[in-house]
């Protein structure tokens, strides 16, 4: 009987995906019957670690034996050990040779999770290749991403030809989806507590992240027809360099201004308003007052098949109509009807159009101007998107995989 569960985050509490990912699978095994703990590496700091509530997770240091050890010992107490992430390369030796030892010392069943889509953030992995070959069940995204093929040349499938070499043959890589509760992340506000002419992207200084095609969407589209667009998540990381030389914008990053401290009652019409990092409950009280919530990420085909991502679930749980990108919709497929996202109706999603986007400004002043319409579209959006990644179908069938396995 399996009950008792160790969820390993190596990398740290980073804050992002992996950080929510975690806190939704242990409460979904909680819920479920499972003992769950988890535990995460202070090696290192990230700028984002308070954007979550933490207060589940032990954290400690896999460079000091002497907080290892005990994990080490907790961790041979459980019946399966979840590696969720992996320490960076960029931490010091002892570090990496502290997990090392862990992923040795440690005797029960691990399984592990990679949430890296492309080589370039692969390789930033620590312990990559004593972890893929400890593993006894593989998680990625997709059976055709970057690491799926590195992972079968370290395992001996097509031989070791070259890193990040494409493979052939098939190997037993298994996918996932990031489960959500939906029912216990819903706060939806009445329609007229909204404002409907309000446009809210949220994301990272991470060009895939579609900063670019919200800049450009509301300078020649939103901004004449006399609509807000404010941008949330934006830190001052090297990137930002590009990022303030793009186009012109009303820049609070630099200045450090909260967004609770900028008057926006009248800034319809304006050029986009840009604020840095956000916590996560604020900034969804904040998306469930707005109109239209953008999410913009695109990925290359072969990293999607299933996944989309948590801030695509959580514009849908804050209330707000999901304005998503086409061509996402186009490579992602749906996990309960096989199809692609796009070639579903009644979605509830507004898709953004990079080749017209006069169609896409069309639908949404069509929805905006019509309340029976918003709230159709909205209730449509939670029913479809729910029924693709709700943590009780995901998170259940990630579990069944395992069992099978272990």
């Amino acid at each position: 009987m399996m009950n008792k569960v160790a969820l390993i985050m190596g990398r740290g509490i980073e804050g992002c995906g992996v950080t929510k990912f975690t806190l939704e699978q242990h409460h979904w095994l909680k819920a479920n019957g499972y003992d769950s703990t988890i535990y995460a590496s202070k090696d290192k700091s990230w700028s984002r670690k308070k954007s979550h509530n933490t207060n589940d997770i032990t954290q400690l240091k896999f460079g000091k034996s002497e907080e290892l050890k005990p994990i080490i010992s907790a961790c041979n107490d459980c019946d399966l050990i979840i590696v969720e992430s992996l320490p960076p390369i960029s931490v010091p030796e002892n570090v990496l040779e502290g997990f090392k030892e862990f992923l040795k010392e440690v005797t029960k069943p691990i399984v592990l999770i990679q949430h890296d889509h492309s080589s370039l953030s692969i390789k930033r992995n620590g312990c990559l290749d004593e972890a893929i070959k400890r593993a006894n069940v593989i998680f990625a995204h997709s059976e055709t991403n970057d690491f799926a093929n590195y992972a079968k040349t370290v395992l001996g499938i097509g031989g070791l030809s070259g890193f990040f070499d494409d493979e052939e043959e098939t190997a037993d890589i298994l996918t996932f989806q990031p489960g959500m509760c939906f029912d216990s992340n819903k706060h939806w506000l009445d329609l007229s507590e909204q404002d409907a002419k309000h446009h809210k992207w949220i994301g990272r200084t991470t060009s895939w992240k579609g900063y670019k095609q919200m800049f450009e969407f509301h300078e020649k589209y939103l901004m004449p027809n006399g609509y807000l667009t404010t941008m949330e998540g934006i830190e001052r990381s090297p990137a930002y360099l590009d990022f303030r030389n793009l186009t012109e914008f009303n820049d609070h990053v630099a200045t450090g201004k909260d967004i609770r401290d900028v008057d926006l009652q009248s800034a319809h019409g304006e050029l986009v308003h840009v604020f840095g990092p956000y916590i996560q409950n604020e900034m969804l009280q904040r998306m469930s007052r707005v109109g239209f919530g953008y999410q913009l990420s695109i990925l290359k085909p072969e990293f999607i098949y299933r996944s989309i991502e948590y801030t695509h679930c959580e514009l849908v749980c804050a209330g707000t109509i999901p304005v998503f990108r086409k061509l996402y919709g186009e490579r992602c497929t749906h996990r309960a009807t096989g199809k692609k996202l796009i070639d579903h109706d009644n979605t509830g999603t507004i898709w953004l159009n990079e080749d017209n986007m006069q169609e896409t400004l069309d639908e949404i002043n069509t929805v905006c101007n019509d309340e029976a319409t918003r709230k159709l579209y909205r209730e449509n959006a939670y029913e479809f998107y729910r029924s693709h990644q709700d943590s009780k179908y995901t998170f259940k069938e990630m579990m069944n995989k395992i069992i099978e396995r272990v």
